[in-house]
């Protein structure tokens, strides 16, 4: 009795693929790789760079640091916003007040505060400018502690169009003021 062989797609040796098949598949590869990902890269390099040279934040943090309100400004408006150990001034518009803060950890934050509607926008930036958030909402006076609460507020990441005129607000005023 014979038996038969059975071959489900196998292949014999001399069937095999050859070394220039597999330089060409490795070279495609490779060739993909460099046309795809170079530009990916080169793209997030060049928003990493354009970040670090914006040195708008790192005046901003040299202005706080060397300009301290006398705590009693700023007090009102430390627990609203997490600035207890903060560097802090307090700064008087015709528009509202501003308040610049920064930390220890690197953080600056900017709030602009319109007492009459009781509204603010509250900018906290990380890392010279890397990183930005936003809040906004309304601000609530406590007269029997002396200080305003945060009543109401929404976050973004600079997408909402008050955060970003908020920022370009705040860089006018300082070209204007400051200089910078």
């Amino acid at each position: 009795m014979r038996h038969r062989r059975r071959r489900f797609g196998g292949s014999s040796l001399s069937e095999g693929i050859s070394f220039e098949e597999v330089l060409t598949v490795i070279t495609v590869l490779l060739l993909l790789r460099i046309v795809f990902m170079v530009p990916l890269v080169n793209l997030d390099k060049a928003k990493t760079v354009n970040a670090k040279t914006d040195l708008y934040w790192s005046r901003q943090a040299v202005h706080v640091l060397s300009h301290p309100s006398p705590s009693e400004a700023v007090r009102p408006y430390r627990v609203a916003f997490g600035l207890q150990d903060a560097q802090a001034s307090l700064t008087s518009t015709p528009e509202g007040v501003y308040i610049e803060a920064a930390s220890s950890d690197s953080s600056l934050w900017i709030i602009r505060h319109t007492p009459r509607t009781q509204a603010f926008i509250a900018m906290r930036v990380q890392g010279q400018g890397h990183a930005r958030s936003f809040r906004r909402g309304k601000l609530l006076w406590s007269q029997s502690e002396g200080e305003w609460f945060v009543g109401v507020d929404t976050v973004d990441y600079g997408s909402h169009p008050s955060s970003r005129s908020m920022e370009a607000a705040f860089r006018k005023w300082t070209l204007k003021e400051r200089g910078y």
